[in-house]
């Protein structure tokens, strides 16, 4: 039997959409690594400065769905060089004003919130569709996001050295012309390239939310996504000042934010692969209950910082993989990128409550515990409603009516 051969450009167009993913690990990577340092330099507070992530996370949320119509109407990578340009206008700018938290909250949050959203996991789920038959969608969606494991993997440690050389403004100001100039214009030259999406059939326009509205699946779905968003967003804002404040060391932290990063590598691979044998809904619970048990780990005295970096890292693509591959085989063609979009908003309300909620838990409480363990109750309810609420997504097409109805149940 003979094997397909992917042609060049598809595979060219693949590594463009990893270089994407890989550098939009900056806007949250500084971010991360200069919380206590930002913190100290508009003086009010971490609940205070904490509303920065908390309208940035919300508003990639927002943004999603506004992103997933956008890459249907004028392509993803189109869709992300506007995204890189939104992003480094967001971060020149606060380096450049940085009187104002005002300003830092509106432009960090709203433009900065663009331009990742642009530049991440819908766009990027979108250009795999129109990239790739079915049965290679799977691995290939899982190659081209893991350009965030490889970016936290060779990032994070350089922001960790970076931190105590130079100062946040110019880490920002500097990282805001890259995004700006080079990556904008690389992506504007390949979206030349890119496929346009294929002609849908010609039926009466339909929402998606009048589709998933009354689905129970979209639900199930997007309470599990919940749970992801928030405890990435204890990883992307809370992490490394919890760390800082437990007094573990500069080394040992750059070790384990790398030991994340490649463990979320293998994640997204393996959990693409294992997708074409396994049932995907259990596979979906066994990650996030593993996210769960990390979780856990973090409220272990004397066990170290590893033991954590190695569980959440195995956790963390897969669900993201496997809930993209969900929406794109349940719904049509002509509206799974603004399914996503809704999906990933779900995600990004529980990143706003896990920032906000978390840095007033410390500033009451002195420490992140409490927003641990509310992390280890959401992902096991997470890993619940995929286990039953999953086991029979199969596709469901849209009619003109704008009406929707199960038509195979999942494996």
């Amino acid at each position: 039997m003979t094997r397909t051969r992917i042609p060049a450009i598809t595979l060219a167009l693949v590594a463009i959409g990893f270089a994407a993913m890989f550098v939009s690990t900056a806007v949250k990577g500084l971010y991360q690594v200069y919380f206590v340092d930002l913190v100290a330099h508009f003086g009010q507070g971490r609940a205070q400065f904490a509303w920065s992530g908390s309208v940035f996370m919300l508003a990639t949320g927002l943004m999603s769905p506004v992103v997933g119509a956008l890459s249907d109407r004028v392509g993803p990578l189109r869709t992300a060089a506007t995204g890189a340009l939104a992003a480094g206008l967001a971060l020149g700018s606060v380096a450049w004003w940085h009187q104002s938290l005002a300003f830092f909250v509106l432009a960090f949050g709203l433009a900065g919130a663009f331009g990742l959203a642009a530049m991440t996991f819908v766009p990027m789920g979108i250009l795999v569709d129109r990239l790739f038959e079915e049965r290679r969608k799977g691995l290939a969606y899982a190659v081209v996001t893991n350009g965030t494991a490889i970016g936290f993997i060779v990032l994070s440690p350089l922001w960790i050295w970076l931190q105590p050389r130079a100062g946040w403004t110019t880490a920002f100001g500097a990282a805001g012309v890259v995004f700006a100039l080079p990556v904008a214009g690389a992506l504007w030259l390949a979206s030349r390239r890119e496929p346009r999406a294929a002609p849908a059939p010609q039926a009466a326009e339909v929402s998606a939310w009048t589709v998933v509205r009354r689905d129970p699946v979209f639900y199930a779905l997007a309470a599990g996504f919940f749970g992801c968003g928030a405890t990435m967003a204890f990883i992307d804002v809370h992490l490394v000042a919890h760390w800082q404040g437990q007094g573990v060391p500069r080394l040992a932290m750059g070790t384990a934010l790398s030991t994340l990063g490649v463990l979320e590598l293998a994640s997204g691979i393996v959990s693409g692969a294992l997708a074409l044998r396994w049932d995907k809904h259990r596979l979906l619970a066994g990650f996030y209950a593993l996210r769960s048990l990390s979780m856990v780990l973090l409220l272990v005295p004397g066990l170290g910082v590893l033991p954590f970096a190695m569980g959440f890292g195995a956790s963390y693509l897969g669900t993201v993989i496997l809930t993209s591959m969900f929406c794109f085989e349940r719904y049509g063609s002509r509206i799974k990128g603004k399914v996503f979009g809704l999906l990933f908003l779900g995600h990004q309300l529980g990143a706003f409550l896990t920032v906000q909620l978390g840095a007033w838990s410390f500033d009451a409480t002195r420490s992140y515990r409490h927003t641990i363990v509310a992390l280890v109750g959401i992902t096991l309810c997470s890993a619940a409603c995929s286990w039953f609420g999953l086991r029979r997504a199969g596709a469901l097409p849209v009619v003109a009516t704008g009406r929707a109805q199960a038509v195979a149940p999942s494996r």
